[in-house]
């Protein structure tokens, strides 16, 4: 990295005062117990569809939002009078001096902020798209989630970074504010679980969003409702589903089906839980906890190790992946430090997944910070951003200690330095995203509670220059140029980049795209690429395998003698998936969004096969292998006598390949037909506990429609 320090201008210092589904349930008596209601899982009642269509998201257009926006405006109104300062932001006086602060600083120490641009939604929800859009969505309102009784859409947008321009893209049917999210190898992004209801009880239910036509489908349905969980692409393009209640964790298969993980548990508290991919391909959870975990996802997944990272529980800490196998985890938590209580730490650690999991400290940011966001550069460094520096309250708010200014963190010293400060208070609920020309997008806060009481909410973006744009002269710096490179690169081979600054350029990388949300983003992770130089052309070394960066896209940056960076080229690193794992639909959801069940978990033949609220136990787990048989408990989806005809009730039977009443199509629109009679569908017209299955003439109606 460039040293500015070594030139002559005098770098001005930028402190600034600190102010502020194929499922079935069966009777829990005759079931493995189920998990309490209390920790959001399947156990909860569940909510009922609103409308179970492919496409979920259609623009919300003329939905009053007068109503849903009143009491948080009128609170913060209410302060601003109280106090002359608008919640969120400097005083008027404080605001001269900072503004007289940034004027003054060299950007090319500093960096530089810009200033606030107003937005459709709060972006609570972040995630880049391969076209460098970017997806946002919060919630039904600028309220906190359990003021609505109405939670069957979510406001979402795609916003432009390049132009300040958005067009409305809703959720229809379901509230996924705080669900977890990653995007997958084709640049899909998977939104996992939500909130149901006033009493922040979660959802099963999966979302897919097509960057390409900007719309959201439903996805397949979770075993268990979800409420704070992670998401996060692996190397085989599955992608794991962690935490947000459930102690079991489940994958999104290449086969759109999803597999419950009964190899291992881990804490079940609702707080997103830190993953970053191993250069093994198996999984670190590094936090928030003291303790991590090595999990390998393949199977049933199994726990590998545990060790200690450190003493401190870093709840609303935030992380970041900088190079192969190394992860910076900095703040978060509430400790005593500095001869000061109740505050969060400023300390880092770097955890090491090279090998078996181990922790080392490394430089210590200036404050301490919470709530805050640690985004990784286009040159591979990371940069933190808002947050608080003491705790009050429920530790997601505190607007009389914001922290203003960005943190740099040097990878290559281990070390922080002090930067510009941002115009807005950035904490609970807000998100950074590195963009592909080289800024980063900083904004939201809050919709919470404690954030309606204080009056704080921020439906804005700011955006941040790094020093690295900067020349030495205090102007943006001359950057090099890509003007030639693949869209699409393959694992252990090279490919060509052309750029007229080729001799000059000292650093490639590659960044994942960034799916920041609560100071965890999945999706980013900085992977240094070899090159050499003939000429005008880089001949650049891909990853060496999946799992040194998992198939999807990645910004590629190219970086100059001088510390620039280029403008991102998207790149799609590709490969072929292995095939999935034998189908297994943990919620073959049908009328009522209950799951196909085998009443009683009974293995006697003849017994009935019935709907019931969705469990995740082993009547429910209904495999589909290749001889068409439907499969639970080691028995087989049959009818009384192989009669197949209208009204016949399922039942199970002991299995045969052979049986052509036990052949079964499982089909893209939801019906699950004979195959030896195709005409006849499985349906359940009612949408009780105990409905039975049956077969009817297939008509296509909502009755016959099971989700998976």
């Amino acid at each position: 990295m460039r040293s500015v320090f070594s030139r002559t201008r005098a770098a001005v210092a930028v402190t600034v005062p600190l102010v502020v589904i194929l499922t079935a349930t069966v009777p829990a008596t005759a079931h493995d117990t189920p998990p309490t209601p209390a920790t959001g899982t399947a156990a909860s009642p569940g909510g009922h569809d609103h409308g179970d269509h492919d496409h979920a998201a259609e623009d919300l257009v003329g939905v009053p939002m007068n109503e849903i926006e009143r009491a948080a405006k009128a609170r913060s109104d209410e302060v601003t009078r109280q106090t002359g300062q608008r919640p969120g932001r400097r005083s008027p006086k404080e605001q001269a001096v900072a503004d007289a602060i940034a004027a003054a600083a060299d950007p090319a120490v500093s960096g530089a902020w810009s200033s606030v641009v107003n937005t459709p939604v709060v972006p609570v929800f972040n995630a880049m798209l391969p076209n460098g859009k970017v997806l946002m969505w919060d919630s039904v309102g600028d309220g906190p989630a359990e003021s609505y009784s109405d939670q069957s859409f979510t406001r979402a947008a795609v916003w432009d970074p390049a132009t300040n321009t958005s067009k409305r893209v809703d959720v229809q049917g379901y509230n996924i504010f705080c669900a977890g999210y990653a995007q997958l190898s084709d640049g899909t992004v998977l939104v996992a679980g939500g909130n149901r209801n006033t009493s922040l009880n979660g959802i099963r239910k999966t979302h897919l969003f097509d960057w390409r036509t900007e719309t959201w489908r439903r996805g397949p349905d979770m075993a268990a409702e979800r409420w704070y969980p992670s998401v996060t692409a692996l190397p085989n393009q599955e992608a794991l589903i962690q935490g947000g209640g459930p102690e079991n964790a489940e994958v999104h298969q290449t086969n759109q089906w999803i597999r419950l993980l009964t190899g291992f548990t881990t804490p079940s508290s609702r707080l997103y839980p830190l993953l970053t991919v191993r250069p093994d391909g198996n999984v670190d959870l590094v936090g928030t906890g003291t303790t991590m975990r090595t999990l390998q996802t393949s199977g049933a997944g199994t726990q590998v190790a545990t060790s200690l990272r450190d003493t401190i529980n870093r709840d609303y800490a935030s992380f970041a992946t900088i190079r192969g196998g190394k992860t910076l985890v900095a703040g978060g938590g509430i400790v005593a430090e500095d001869g000061k209580v109740s505050v969060p730490t400023r300390t880092a650690v770097i955890v090491d997944s090279n090998g078996a999991t181990q922790a080392q400290p490394t430089g210590s940011m200036a404050t301490g910070r919470r709530q805050h966001n640690l985004t990784v550069l286009a040159d591979g460094d990371a940069l933190a951003t808002g947050g608080m520096n003491a705790v009050v309250s429920d530790g997601g708010v505190n607007l009389a200690s914001p922290v203003y200014a960005a943190e740099l963190y040097d990878t290559e010293t281990g070390s922080w330095r002090t930067l510009g400060a941002a115009n807005r208070i950035r904490q609970y609920h807000s998100t950074a995203l590195l963009l592909p020309d080289g800024r980063v997008m900083t904004g939201g806060g809050g919709i919470c509670g404690e954030c309606q009481r204080v009056g704080y909410l921020e439906k804005n973006i700011e955006y941040f220059t790094p020093p690295y744009l900067y020349g030495a002269d205090g102007q943006l710096a001359a950057r090099p140029a890509i003007t030639g490179a693949p869209t699409i690169a393959s694992y252990g081979n090279t490919f060509s980049v052309t750029s007229p600054q080729a001799g000059s350029i000292v650093k490639v990388g590659l960044v994942g795209l960034g799916a920041p949300t609560h100071g965890d983003d999945q999706g980013q992770r900085y992977v240094p690429l070899t090159f050499s130089v003939a000429g005008t052309t880089l001949t650049v070394a891909s990853p060496a395998n999946v799992n040194a960066a998992p198939p999807g896209f990645y910004m590629m940056f190219v970086v100059d003698s001088n510390g620039v960076p280029s403008v991102a080229r998207m790149v799609q690193l590709t490969a072929t998936a292995p095939p999935a794992p034998a189908p297994v639909r943990l919620t073959i959801a049908g009328p009522g969004d209950r799951c196909l069940d085998i009443d009683h978990s009974s293995t006697v033949p003849g017994t009935k096969v019935q709907l019931w609220d969705c469990n995740g136990t082993g009547a429910q787990r209904w495999t589909h292998p290749a001889d068409g048989t439907l499969r639970a408990l080691g028995m087989c989806a049959d009818v009384p006598a192989g009669n197949l005809r209208v009204g016949a009730p399922l039942r199970t039977d002991i299995c045969s390949s052979v049986d052509p009443a036990q052949k079964w199509t499982v089909n893209a629109n939801g019906s699950i037909r004979s195959t030896t009679k195709p005409k006849l569908c499985l349906s359940a017209p009612g949408r009780n506990n105990a409905e039975p299955v049956t077969l009817a003439n297939c008509n296509g109606s909502a009755t016959q429609v099971f989700r998976y």
